[in-house]
């Protein structure tokens, strides 16, 4: 197998893959890259009573790329399979770009289960595929999706299902009605500049919906973004990290009694900007170090943080602290936080967007720039690694984190949200949480439009130049793939991105073993 690493990187049938990688194009960017294939088949099924639950499928392509000029180099590519990274799946290299391929077969259910009464409630299942393995396509060309439906475990016959082909969820380029033949039928479409081209299909037996979906990338590495920089970003972001740096660190530490004696954890809380308070824990192997250092990022909820989310990363060597987003107790009963939901924590994404001083993520960003403060003043920390990582909101937050802070020297960042938050004024989606609403005229609202532009993650990403990899979903409906893309493509460091066709917001499993890889590489802890 070969592929010729030109802009779009094309890839030709092998005898070894013959049936699992279709002849197709795999985009790349203009820089050098380190492309990684995976094929992975999955089916999605959705309920009505489900959808908000069940976000998660699997599939996936891995394109990864660095920082040097694509010179069009030729690459032999090894026929065995595996996942990346086994002993078994061998790589090879020449002038400096390397490449590999590797297969494997998994289902991965929804991120919160169904029950066995949600199940019997879902009779419908939909499988949506495009025909290309890897759902890469060069602009211009067709994609064409198949589609089977059935219900109760038995394809549906001849009947008639819905279909709709949008931007990654946004506008509507098309819709219709399929004529299922023994529950089988095909969509095609196109896009004619790059992007996500969503095809969605539902079938309603008897009142109860199922849904299906499935991208197609075309071209994404040429995905531009959205996102306007402010004239002052730099000087107002500056000036918050000196208000900042005006308060006391502080910092209280609470030792927490846990199972592993190989390390120690803290409770641990510092004063923030506007009387707040910074609620993290800290978790160390158990010595003076020195150890590297990493920042974990929550994803969205309104409850805080437990001890976990530092305690895995010290038990594989790290001066390790992950800070919660809110400023509340952690280890609460369940109706603290529900009394927060509709509260204090209601819709809180969009809380004082009016203002880029009283915006909720403010605080946020802030609280983690003083805790990095806090971790690289601790005599363990060996002076030369801090990472920081997180998915979803905490992707989002992390890319903010590696723009904004010098300190910082690798990023992991899975299914970003705070990205593009302007998408929709140019057609296209806007990231999590959506915060810019329209205004009276039909149009975004033109002052938190403007509060946006300093939160927008794909502005931070413009300044990062570290390593960094990152997660996408090619049928990510909370942070779609298109804002994702955003960000990836203006990183200015070595990068890797984990593309997964039929995941929606999740974490993959593919995107989790090179994490964990590249973290301790990163951190200089890989055996």
């Amino acid at each position: 197998m070969r592929i010729h690493d030109t802009r779009l990187a094309r890839i030709r049938q092998s005898r070894a893959h013959k049936g699992l990688i279709r002849h197709g194009g795999l985009a790349t960017s203009a820089t050098r890259s380190l492309l990684l294939v995976r094929q992975l088949h999955c089916r999605t099924r959705l309920s009505r009573s489900s959808t908000a639950l069940c976000r998660t499928w699997c599939g996936a392509a891995t394109v990864s790329s660095s920082t040097a000029q694509n010179t069009g180099r030729t690459v032999q590519l090894s026929d065995q399979p595996g996942l990346i990274g086994r002993k078994g799946n061998r790589m090879m290299e020449k002038r400096g770009v390397k490449v590999a391929v590797g297969s494997v077969l998994f289902v991965v259910m929804a991120a919160l289960a169904l029950s066995a009464a949600e199940k019997a409630k879902s009779p419908v299942e939909i499988t949506v595929v495009t025909d290309r393995p890897d759902a890469m396509y060069r602009v211009g060309e067709k994609a064409t999706f198949a589609v089977e439906v059935k219900l109760n475990g038995q394809p549906v016959g001849d009947k008639e299902a819905s279909y709709q082909l949008s931007l990654d969820g946004a506008g509507d380029l098309g819709k219709g009605v399929l004529k299922l033949a023994q529950g089988k039928a095909t969509v095609s479409g196109s896009l004619d500049k790059p992007g996500i081209l969503r095809c969605m299909v539902w079938y309603s037996p008897s009142g109860e919906r199922g849904l299906g979906l499935a991208g197609a990338a075309y071209e994404p590495f040429k995905i531009q973004p959205t996102a306007v920089v402010p004239a002052d970003f730099d000087e107002f972001w500056n000036a918050q990290k000196a208000e900042l740096a005006k308060i006391p660190m502080d910092a209280k530490l609470e030792p927490v009694s846990q199972a592993d004696d190989k390390i120690e954890v803290f409770k641990l809380t510092m004063p923030n900007i506007g009387g707040s308070r910074i609620r993290a824990y800290l978790a160390k192997p158990k010595g003076p170090g020195p150890f590297p250092a990493i920042l974990s990022i929550p994803g969205a909820s309104f409850s805080g943080i437990s001890p976990g989310w530092a305690t895995g990363h010290a038990a594989q060597g790290f001066l390790s602290i992950a800070v919660g987003v809110h400023d509340i107790e952690s280890g609460q009963p369940p109706e603290y936080y529900d009394k927060l939901r509709t509260t204090a924590l209601l819709d809180y994404p969009k809380q004082g967007r009016e203002d880029r001083m009283t915006y909720y993520f403010r605080r946020v960003i802030l609280g983690n720039v003083r805790a990095v403060d806090y971790v690289t003043s601790r005599p363990e920390w060996n002076k030369k690694h801090m990472i920081v990582n997180g998915s979803s909101q905490g992707g989002g937050l992390s890319l903010v984190a590696a723009g904004l802070d010098s300190r910082i020297t690798a990023l992991a960042s899975n299914v970003p949200g705070l990205c593009d938050h302007n998408g929709r004024a140019f057609g296209r989606p806007a990231g999590w949480p959506r915060v810019v609403p329209d205004g009276p005229d039909g149009k975004l609202d033109p002052k938190i439009l403007q509060v946006a532009a300093y939160y927008d993650a794909v502005t931070f990403a413009r300044k990062i130049t570290v390593p960094a990899i990152m997660g996408v979903g090619l049928i990510d409906s909370t942070c779609p793939a298109t804002t994702n893309f955003s960000a990836y493509n203006l990183l200015r460091g070595p990068k890797q991105i984990d593309i997964a066709p039929l995941m929606g917001h999740a974490v993959g499993k593919s995107y989790t073993a090179m994490k964990e890889r590249w973290v301790l590489e990163q951190a200089g802890l890989k055996k």
